[in-house]
């Protein structure tokens, strides 16, 4: 362990989608792919910053976003801006609004709604836009194509899965890991433009309502579901 990496480095390193691994003086990059499409232009610069900087080698993360391990962290500069100049997006990490996850939608037999471009949309409005805005903790967002539900959007903070053409289902309150629990169907089915609101209006009442580190499905429970849907629901 490197002792002038200090907790207040790799935090603020974090926060910049640099993760310290397990050696405890380096860090593994990542790289945020919008629904997870990767084109040979992207691949090849992430190899070739893995071989330049790390170790050969770039990982898939469960979200389809990328980490690439073992960078120095005198290189950390310098991939940050080789990433940024091939408008490759650095982050996923933090108390603020997360990567979107979602599946291969329309392409799929399956798919009822273009995920892929839903993707795209809410990787604009909800997280760049909201990047630099802080939150009382992490904030997912999930997005399915059919009822399959293939990246599990019950589990997310707030869920959406398509039930008919270009129409989605909504969920709130899911959570996995440590803590876990299932999210709550909002009733009815609702238009993409509809659910683009639901969202924003979510974000921003925890944004208001949460406690310091609180995350939103423990906020959902203290507020109660029927208190905290009428708030998202509004001026849809």
């Amino acid at each position: 362990m490197r002792e002038d990496l200090t907790v207040e480095i790799q935090n603020s390193l974090r926060g910049q989608g640099f993760l310290i691994l397990k050696d405890g003086e380096s860090f593994a990059v990542r790289v945020v792919l919008p629904a997870g499409k990767v084109t040979k232009d992207i691949s090849d610069k992430l190899g070739d910053i893995a071989q330049r900087y790390g170790r050969g080698y770039f990982s898939l993360t469960q979200r389809l976003d990328v980490e690439i391990p073992f960078i120095k962290y005198e290189d950390i500069e310098s991939v940050k801006k080789e990433l940024l100049e091939s408008n490759l997006i650095v982050g996923g990490t933090g108390r603020r609004v997360r990567s979107i996850h979602t599946c291969k939608g329309d392409v799929c037999r399956f798919g009822l709604i273009n995920t892929e471009e839903l993707t795209r949309d809410f990787t604009e409005k909800f997280y760049k836009k909201y990047y630099d805005t802080p939150l009382p903790n992490k904030f997912r967002i999930t997005i399915a194509g059919c009822r399959n539900s293939c990246p599990k959007p019950q589990i997310s903070d707030i869920g959406i899965a398509g039930r008919k053409k270009d129409m989605v289902a909504v969920f709130i309150g899911g959570m996995n890991g440590i803590s876990q629990s299932t999210g709550t169907e909002l009733e009815g089915i609702y238009t993409l433009q509809q659910a683009e609101k639901i969202v924003d209006n979510a974000i921003h009442f925890y944004k208001n309502s949460g406690e310091p580190g609180e995350r939103f499905p423990k906020m959902v429970a203290r507020l109660g579901v029927e208190t905290v849907a009428k708030e998202i629901l509004k001026n849809i």
